[in-house]
Protein backbone atom coordinates (compact mmCIF):
# COMPACT_ATOMS: atom_id res chain seq x y z
CA UNK A 1 0.00 0.00 0.00
CA UNK A 2 2.86 2.49 0.95
CA UNK A 3 4.49 1.77 -1.99
CA UNK A 4 1.12 2.68 -4.35
CA UNK A 5 1.09 5.33 -2.33
CA UNK A 6 4.94 6.34 -3.07
CA UNK A 7 4.28 6.09 -6.96
CA UNK A 8 1.37 7.89 -6.90
CA UNK A 9 2.92 10.92 -5.28
CA UNK A 10 6.08 10.53 -7.68
CA UNK A 11 3.50 10.57 -10.19
CA UNK A 12 2.11 13.21 -8.87
CA UNK A 13 5.13 15.83 -8.69
CA UNK A 14 6.30 14.51 -12.07
CA UNK A 15 3.39 16.11 -13.40
CA UNK A 16 3.32 18.75 -11.39
CA UNK A 17 7.14 19.50 -12.40
CA UNK A 18 6.32 19.14 -16.30
CA UNK A 19 2.81 22.06 -15.39
CA UNK A 20 5.72 24.35 -13.96
CA UNK A 21 8.33 23.72 -16.84
CA UNK A 22 5.74 24.11 -19.45
CA UNK A 23 4.61 27.38 -17.69
CA UNK A 24 8.04 28.68 -17.62
CA UNK A 25 8.61 27.81 -21.45
CA UNK A 26 5.62 29.37 -22.05
CA UNK A 27 6.64 32.67 -20.23
CA UNK A 28 9.99 32.87 -21.46
CA UNK A 29 8.25 32.30 -25.03
CA UNK A 30 6.10 35.29 -24.57
CA UNK A 31 8.98 37.75 -22.74
CA UNK A 32 11.45 36.99 -26.11
CA UNK A 33 8.92 37.53 -28.20
CA UNK A 34 8.31 41.27 -26.44
CA UNK A 35 11.66 41.93 -26.17
CA UNK A 36 12.17 41.23 -29.89
CA UNK A 37 9.30 43.36 -30.63
CA UNK A 38 10.64 46.20 -28.73
CA UNK A 39 14.21 46.02 -30.36
CA UNK A 40 12.40 46.22 -33.61
CA UNK A 41 10.72 49.21 -32.74
CA UNK A 42 13.39 51.16 -31.41
CA UNK A 43 15.75 49.96 -34.19
CA UNK A 44 13.40 51.27 -36.53
CA UNK A 45 12.85 54.42 -34.99
CA UNK A 46 16.68 55.15 -34.91
CA UNK A 47 16.94 54.76 -38.37
CA UNK A 48 14.05 57.29 -39.01
CA UNK A 49 14.98 60.13 -40.06
CA UNK A 50 11.79 62.64 -39.43
CA UNK A 51 12.07 65.67 -41.69
CA UNK A 52 9.09 67.49 -40.39
CA UNK A 53 5.38 66.74 -39.37
CA UNK A 54 2.06 68.64 -39.07
CA UNK A 55 -1.24 68.04 -37.80
CA UNK A 56 -3.59 67.69 -40.61
CA UNK A 57 -5.92 69.66 -39.20
CA UNK A 58 -3.30 72.89 -39.37
CA UNK A 59 -2.58 72.29 -43.37
CA UNK A 60 -4.65 74.59 -45.39
CA UNK A 61 -3.43 74.02 -48.43
CA UNK A 62 -1.12 71.41 -50.00
CA UNK A 63 -0.10 71.06 -53.94
CA UNK A 64 1.50 68.73 -55.92
CA UNK A 65 3.00 68.17 -59.78
CA UNK A 66 3.83 64.87 -61.05
CA UNK A 67 4.52 63.61 -64.70
CA UNK A 68 0.52 63.53 -65.14
CA UNK A 69 -0.67 66.30 -63.44
CA UNK A 70 -0.03 69.37 -61.04
CA UNK A 71 -3.11 70.20 -58.28
CA UNK A 72 -3.61 72.59 -55.34
CA UNK A 73 -6.18 71.92 -53.09
CA UNK A 74 -7.70 73.71 -50.47
CA UNK A 75 -9.69 74.10 -47.08
CA UNK A 76 -12.93 75.24 -47.37
CA UNK A 77 -15.71 74.53 -44.73
CA UNK A 78 -13.79 72.11 -43.75
CA UNK A 79 -13.80 70.14 -47.13
CA UNK A 80 -11.00 70.03 -49.57
CA UNK A 81 -11.65 71.87 -53.07
CA UNK A 82 -9.71 72.31 -56.36
CA UNK A 83 -7.86 75.68 -55.99
CA UNK A 84 -8.42 76.49 -59.51
CA UNK A 85 -12.24 74.71 -59.52
CA UNK A 86 -13.67 74.65 -56.46
CA UNK A 87 -17.15 73.45 -57.19
CA UNK A 88 -15.43 70.50 -58.93
CA UNK A 89 -16.74 67.53 -56.20
CA UNK A 90 -13.68 65.83 -54.89
CA UNK A 91 -13.72 62.33 -53.37
CA UNK A 92 -13.00 63.25 -49.93
CA UNK A 93 -11.52 59.97 -48.39
CA UNK A 94 -9.33 59.66 -51.80
CA UNK A 95 -7.81 63.36 -50.61
CA UNK A 96 -7.74 62.36 -47.49
CA UNK A 97 -5.46 59.73 -47.62
CA UNK A 98 -3.03 62.02 -49.67
CA UNK A 99 -2.91 64.25 -46.66
CA UNK A 100 -2.02 61.11 -44.44
CA UNK A 101 0.84 60.62 -46.89
CA UNK A 102 2.24 63.95 -46.58
CA UNK A 103 1.55 65.05 -43.25
CA UNK A 104 4.35 63.04 -41.94
CA UNK A 105 7.62 62.28 -43.58
CA UNK A 106 10.49 60.23 -42.45
CA UNK A 107 13.67 59.48 -44.42
CA UNK A 108 15.18 56.50 -44.04
CA UNK A 109 19.04 57.28 -44.31
CA UNK A 110 20.95 60.55 -45.36
CA UNK A 111 22.54 59.91 -48.81
CA UNK A 112 25.12 62.81 -48.73
CA UNK A 113 25.72 66.38 -47.08
CA UNK A 114 26.91 68.09 -49.96
CA UNK A 115 24.98 67.19 -53.80
CA UNK A 116 26.97 69.11 -56.33
CA UNK A 117 24.86 67.23 -59.61
CA UNK A 118 21.13 66.94 -58.80
CA UNK A 119 20.09 65.11 -62.35
CA UNK A 120 22.67 61.42 -60.87
CA UNK A 121 19.67 61.16 -58.18
CA UNK A 122 16.45 62.47 -60.91
CA UNK A 123 16.12 65.37 -58.80
CA UNK A 124 17.15 68.09 -61.21
CA UNK A 125 13.59 67.16 -63.02
CA UNK A 126 11.60 65.79 -59.89
CA UNK A 127 9.42 62.29 -59.94
CA UNK A 128 6.91 64.15 -57.70
CA UNK A 129 6.96 67.50 -55.93
CA UNK A 130 4.45 68.09 -53.00
CA UNK A 131 4.27 71.13 -51.02
CA UNK A 132 1.71 72.05 -47.93
CA UNK A 133 0.89 74.88 -46.12
CA UNK A 134 -0.09 75.10 -42.21
CA UNK A 135 -2.80 77.56 -41.09
CA UNK A 136 0.40 80.39 -40.31
CA UNK A 137 1.21 80.31 -43.39
CA UNK A 138 4.68 78.36 -42.87
CA UNK A 139 5.12 75.73 -46.56
CA UNK A 140 7.00 72.47 -46.63
CA UNK A 141 8.12 71.27 -49.86
CA UNK A 142 9.41 68.00 -50.45
CA UNK A 143 11.11 66.78 -54.23
CA UNK A 144 11.30 63.27 -54.88
CA UNK A 145 13.74 62.06 -57.62
CA UNK A 146 14.63 58.18 -58.90
CA UNK A 147 14.12 55.00 -56.92
CA UNK A 148 17.85 53.90 -55.99
CA UNK A 149 19.21 51.10 -58.30
CA UNK A 150 19.51 48.91 -54.42
CA UNK A 151 16.11 49.79 -54.27
CA UNK A 152 16.37 50.85 -51.03
CA UNK A 153 14.11 54.03 -51.69
CA UNK A 154 13.77 57.05 -53.65
CA UNK A 155 16.23 59.84 -53.69
CA UNK A 156 14.65 63.45 -52.09
CA UNK A 157 15.27 66.96 -50.77
CA UNK A 158 13.33 69.24 -48.26
CA UNK A 159 12.67 72.65 -49.07
CA UNK A 160 15.41 74.23 -50.68
CA UNK A 161 18.13 72.63 -49.24
CA UNK A 162 19.18 70.42 -52.36
CA UNK A 163 22.93 69.65 -50.98
CA UNK A 164 21.24 67.38 -48.38
CA UNK A 165 19.60 64.55 -49.75
CA UNK A 166 17.64 61.57 -48.44
CA UNK A 167 16.34 58.24 -48.61
CA UNK A 168 12.52 58.09 -48.35
CA UNK A 169 10.32 54.88 -48.92
CA UNK A 170 9.91 53.90 -52.45
CA UNK A 171 5.75 53.45 -51.64
CA UNK A 172 5.34 57.29 -51.29
CA UNK A 173 5.24 58.10 -54.65
CA UNK A 174 2.08 55.85 -55.36
CA UNK A 175 -0.65 57.27 -54.37
CA UNK A 176 -0.18 60.56 -55.82
CA UNK A 177 -0.22 58.69 -59.30
CA UNK A 178 -3.33 60.26 -60.00
CA UNK A 179 -5.55 63.11 -61.80
CA UNK A 180 -8.17 65.43 -61.61
CA UNK A 181 -10.40 62.90 -63.00
CA UNK A 182 -9.34 59.80 -60.64
CA UNK A 183 -10.04 61.93 -57.68
CA UNK A 184 -13.64 63.08 -58.39
CA UNK A 185 -16.36 61.82 -56.25
CA UNK A 186 -18.86 59.20 -57.60
CA UNK A 187 -22.05 60.12 -58.19
CA UNK A 188 -24.72 58.47 -56.00
CA UNK A 189 -27.40 56.36 -57.37
CA UNK A 190 -30.83 58.11 -57.41
CA UNK A 191 -33.42 55.34 -55.90
CA UNK A 192 -35.86 54.35 -58.80
CA UNK A 193 -39.45 56.00 -58.23
CA UNK A 194 -42.38 54.18 -56.35
CA UNK A 195 -45.46 53.46 -57.15
CA UNK A 196 -47.08 55.72 -54.86
CA UNK A 197 -44.62 58.33 -55.79
CA UNK A 198 -45.89 58.02 -59.67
Amino acid sequence: MDKRLSKKRRQSLTIVGLCVLLIALVISFFAVTKYKDNSEKEEEAANNIQLYSIKDTDIESFHFKNSKSELTFVKKNNKWALKDDAKYSLEQSKVKTLIDDVKKISATSTVTDDCTELSQYGLKEPVLQVDITDKNGNTKMLTVGNESVAGEGRYAYIDDDSKKIYMIESSFTSDFETTKKELKAEAKATAAPTESAK
